[in-house]
């Protein structure tokens, strides 16, 4: 994807503010605090791989000084200075790299954010649980960047990509779309329920989940699954073998029971842009709309796309 940049044209008064902002600002936090940024952000430390994608998206790469060390997209993000692993970050190291702006999680550690806090270096942390919410996320980390116009530019993208799988997909009743059952482990099983960005994801891609009835993230006993038998089954994993979910379900005499098994319907998706709250949310999307629907996405929708 690429954005057009602020230096093709010149720009006026009003459209330079919305470009770069009008500091200082003060924005309310995921933990309900609120923060005042003085002056436009020029060392920018992220605590969250879905937050480092957010700034690369937003065309901020030249000021992310340090990242955490599950920040591996794109790969200029992989090569930059780390402050510790997502769950396990240094305090010490962040505030080392000299950020006037550190953008986290509320997953973050609270004894980090704490640190940090104390420092007086502007702390922001972000939370978004729906797809709105990872709109909402983009516009206010662009707003605490102090490029408004990007976060616009870049959730439009998102918004044409998914209209675009909406208009092929439109015209199919509500009762014919398929149901899907999204597997985060296997033993126990887990799923996404409403109120997360992975069920409306599925519902964008013109599926139903069947763990709809379910709020957040949830166990899902294998009776249940059973009895719901879903027609595809979405698999993901985390410890970087997306292959290994698969031969498990396969290995199963309870999930070869399933029409998805037998069917040979099992969706193998790329785990960090399904679960990680940022741009790449969208190619989730589309890989669940063609394997729902392959007769209407014969040509990839994301074809020709840069």
């Amino acid at each position: 994807m690429m954005l057009m940049g602020c230096g093709s044209r010149h720009l006026d008064t009003s459209e330079a503010k919305a470009r770069f902002g009008g500091f200082p600002i003060v924005v309310t936090d995921a933990q309900g605090v609120e923060v005042t940024i003085a002056a436009r952000p020029q060392r920018i430390v992220s605590a969250s791989p879905a937050v480092t994608e957010i700034l690369f998206g937003l065309g901020a790469s030249r000021r992310v000084v340090a990242v955490t060390n599950q920040c591996n997209y794109p790969s200029e993000a992989d090569r930059l200075p780390r402050i510790g692993g997502f769950w396990t970050p240094s305090a010490e190291r962040a505030l080392g790299a000299r950020p006037d702006l550190v953008i986290g999680s509320r997953g973050n550690p609270p004894d980090f954010i704490a640190a940090l806090r104390r420092s007086g270096v502007p702390v922001v942390t972000v939370d978004p649980n729906t797809l709105d919410d990872i709109f909402g996320t983009i516009r206010q980390v662009a707003q605490m960047i102090g490029d408004s116009l990007s976060g616009e530019d870049l959730v439009g993208v998102m918004n044409a990509r998914l209209q675009a799988i909406s208009q092929r997909i439109g015209d199919v009743p509500e009762r014919e779309r398929p149901t899907a059952f999204l597997v985060l482990q296997v033993a126990p099983v887990w799923t996404a329920g409403a109120g997360t960005f992975q069920h409306d994801a599925i519902r964008a891609a013109g599926g139903r989940n069947i763990a709809g009835d379910l709020d957040g993230f949830k166990a899902y006993s294998t009776e249940s699954l059973l009895a719901n038998d879903p027609d595809f089954l979405l698999l993901s994993t985390m410890d970087g073998d997306p292959e290994r979910m698969k031969r498990e379900m396969l290995a199963s005499s309870a999930f070869r029971q399933l029409s998805a098994v037998k069917n040979r319907r099992l969706v193998v998706l790329e785990a960090d842009p399904l679960m990680r709250a940022g741009p790449r949310i969208v190619d989730a999307v589309e890989a669940m709309a063609q394997a729902f629907y392959p007769s209407r996405f014969s040509t990839p929708v994301g074809a020709g796309r840069r």
